[in-house]
């Protein structure tokens, strides 16, 4: 996209001098005619590029005027880092390294710590790369999209939904959507998607902020969830914590600490969970939800000679 080529070609600028169009064009695989549009666009926009003439010749941007990594403080750079390891569970290889490649030419060039990750084991399996991929193509053109979904408890059906945006939490990647048979938004886990289809229908109606949309989803969503009581040892707090980050845990005059867990109706993922943890945490309550995970674990222990 056009929009993207000059994000990488001001970028490339600020950290070289004397870029020729031609080195431009063959890098970003279009003609030295689109480059030159492409610095007219981008000296449209205040960005105050110039040209030497001569054999050495090129492209360059003021020096008053390019970033300096002093801007970028260390916490900032491990948000971004974190941002980019989000990234790299979805998208492929070529894609990551093109964003760290931007990343790193920002930081490098005055000092600041370079990227280098491999994601091999983290990354998202095909289905789920080449599902984003579909998704964003149909939020970007406002196309409808229809999809066959499972439900954790099992259940399928068969969806059409305005596909709004998709976003990485809780170890997983889902599609935010509106569903207009609901007149609702929903939440969508994109591993669970089937046979995602792009209708030529497009999406007409106005949904705002779409941040908004989603903040206001996820507090509906807490609504309809279930508070699940946990104890467990002061020494399994960190790894409580990166489990279950969005809930609070308290400490315990005993040692103990505990926490409360909100999960949806019909969700299994918690059980496996807990039971990962083996005899180091405790489910209290609700009674339900105890016999639930006691049963699960049952079930699974009849499968062995024990």
């Amino acid at each position: 996209m056009k929009i993207d080529r000059m994000l990488e070609i001001i970028i490339y600028l600020v950290n070289h001098d004397n870029v020729s169009a031609r080195y431009l064009a063959e890098r970003f695989g279009v003609s030295v005619r689109t480059i030159q549009r492409d610095i007219v666009s981008i000296s449209s926009i205040g960005i105050p590029v110039y040209a030497a003439g001569g054999k050495y010749g090129g492209y360059s941007i003021l020096p008053t005027y390019k970033m300096k990594n002093l801007n970028i403080r260390e916490d900032e750079q491990q948000m971004i880092r974190k941002a980019l390891e989000s990234l790299a569970t979805s998208y492929t290889s070529d894609t990551l390294d093109g964003l760290i490649e931007k990343y790193n030419a920002i930081v490098e060039k005055e000092g600041g710590q370079k990227v280098f990750w491999d994601f091999g084991v983290s990354r998202e399996n095909k289905k789920v790369q080449d599902s984003n991929r579909l998704l964003e193509k149909a939020i970007h053109n406002k196309n409808v999209v229809s999809f066959s979904y499972q439900k954790a408890d099992g259940t399928q059906s068969q969806q059409s939904v305005e596909p709004l945006a998709i976003h990485y939490k809780w170890y997983a990647w889902y599609l935010f959507a509106y569903s207009k048979k609901r007149q609702a938004y929903r939440t969508y886990k994109i591993a669970r998607m089937r046979d995602i289809t792009i209708e030529e229908r497009k999406a007409v109606r106005d949904h705002g902020d779409i941040r908004e949309r989603m903040k206001e989803s996820e507090k509906e969503y807490y609504r309809t969830c279930i508070a699940i009581e946990i104890h467990f040892h002061e020494k399994e707090a960190d790894l409580m914590e990166e489990f279950f980050p969005d809930c609070a845990v308290e400490r315990l005059p005993d040692g103990q600490c505990r926490t409360f867990i909100y999960v949806p109706p019909g969700e299994r993922l918690w059980k496996a969970l807990l039971l990962s943890f083996g005899d180091r945490v405790r489910v209290v309550g609700p009674e339900e939800y105890k016999a639930d995970l006691i049963l699960t674990a049952q079930k699974f222990l009849s499968n062995y000679d024990i």
